[in-house]
């Protein structure tokens, strides 16, 4: 799922655009649609967009430092650990969108005017087994294809 082979320019388009669609899919939603989950055990929109932007803390954070230094090493940790520390789950839905949403645009704006080179800057990654070496590409890929299977479940949560 994460793996998914994305080109440079689609995982920009999927960066862009996948905001865009949460965006179209919970406009005008009363509080209740959004915070409420479908059915028991289940997570409502809320709890997606706060899954959601604690994987683009981390993983924006890599891709950051993996672009600011050479050969950075660093330590792993899980975005279901991080949303632990944060009190997204929390939040209104729109305040914590527009965090969201910021967010994303400082990533996008630090990615457009990337070389092509520059995508394959490397780090290395401890923390879950043995010392790996991941890249920026890989990174932006893992949060693209992770956040489309997430706007597929907002458009079923919101939709049923």
């Amino acid at each position: 799922m994460y793996d998914q082979p994305l080109t440079i320019g689609q995982v920009l388009m999927q960066l862009e655009e996948q905001p865009e669609a949460i965006a179209a899919l919970t406009a005008g939603l009363a509080r209740a649609r959004l915070h409420h989950p479908p059915n028991r055990g289940a997570w409502s929109a809320n709890d997606v967009l706060a899954h959601l932007r604690s994987c683009a803390d981390m993983w924006g954070k890599y891709i950051a430092m993996i672009i600011a230094e050479d050969q950075p090493t660093f330590r792993a940790m899980n975005p279901t650990t991080w949303i632990k520390s944060t009190n997204y789950p929390d939040l209104e839905f729109a305040p914590s969108f527009s965090a969201f949403a910021k967010q994303r645009a400082e990533l996008l704006a630090l990615l457009r005017p990337l070389p092509e080179e520059a995508w394959s800057r490397s780090a290395t990654v401890t923390g879950a087994g043995r010392p790996r070496k991941r890249t920026a590409l890989e990174y932006a890929r893992w949060l693209a294809n992770h956040e489309r299977t997430h706007v597929n479940h907002i458009a079923r949560i919101v939709g049923g």
